[in-house]
């Protein structure tokens, strides 16, 4: 069996182990990067200011018909004040690095991963040591199916916080579903299980790794 027969193989049975980790760790996981202090937006609403309900205050509608509709439509109309809020921040103050990452970390959630790096990366330049942003930003990668590129700031991360049990955890997925590395993935998840011995989901990772070294050997 060839190497991408080998490679096609253990993918396979990795994929619906690990994937829906970067996912959830990525949109999930509390972040440490706070949302910016208020600015005015559109309409002069300001981050972090609610909108008020659909429908509230129109007299005669008792029944609250259409909120769900309307709560959708408000919903993106404050993601998109709060994006216009952020950029605003930014232009005025190119180094305001709080707007900055929350601005990645809204492209991010929104899976517009291109423009998440790009703003990680203006960020990182001036808070090279945020493990949390270089990990992000490496999740971004490998969401784009750069798996070394994300490899590269799991370990630059690690440089600064080697007890960062999350960017462990995405080493290990990133190095079993991206690149087969058993032994990488092991050291990872063996790290997580020092750092971080209550993970509940610590039981389906090391199963999945057990699978993929039995996949291994057979092929070879």
């Amino acid at each position: 069996m060839n190497k991408d027969q080998l490679q096609f193989l253990v993918s396979g049975i990795l994929f619906g182990f690990l994937v829906g980790y970067i996912i959830a760790y990525a949109v999930l996981e509390p972040r440490v990067v706070q949302q910016a202090a208020p600015v005015p937006a559109a309409g002069n609403l300001a981050m972090g200011q609610s909108v008020p309900p659909a429908g509230a205050g129109a007299p005669g509608d008792a029944s609250g018909g259409g909120v769900q509709a309307g709560g959708n439509e408000q919903t993106m109309a404050q993601v998109f004040q709060e994006i216009t809020a952020l950029k605003a921040a930014i232009v005025k103050d190119p180094k305001d690095v709080t707007a900055i990452l929350r601005l990645a970390n809204m492209y991010h959630d929104a899976r517009k991963f291109d423009q998440a790096i790009d703003f990680y990366k203006k960020g990182l330049a001036i808070t090279p040591k945020d493990v949390d942003a270089r990990t992000d930003m490496g999740i971004c990668f490998y969401e784009m199916g750069m798996a070394d590129d994300a490899i590269a700031q799991f370990r630059t991360s690690l440089s600064y916080e080697p007890k960062h049990w999350q960017t462990w955890l995405n080493l290990g997925i990133v190095a079993l579903s991206g690149k087969n590395d058993v032994k990488t993935a092991t050291e990872a998840f063996d790290k997580v299980e020092e750092l971080n011995p209550g993970f509940k989901d610590l039981p389906v990772l090391k199963d999945a790794l057990k699978k993929a070294a039995s996949a291994t050997r057979k092929a070879s």
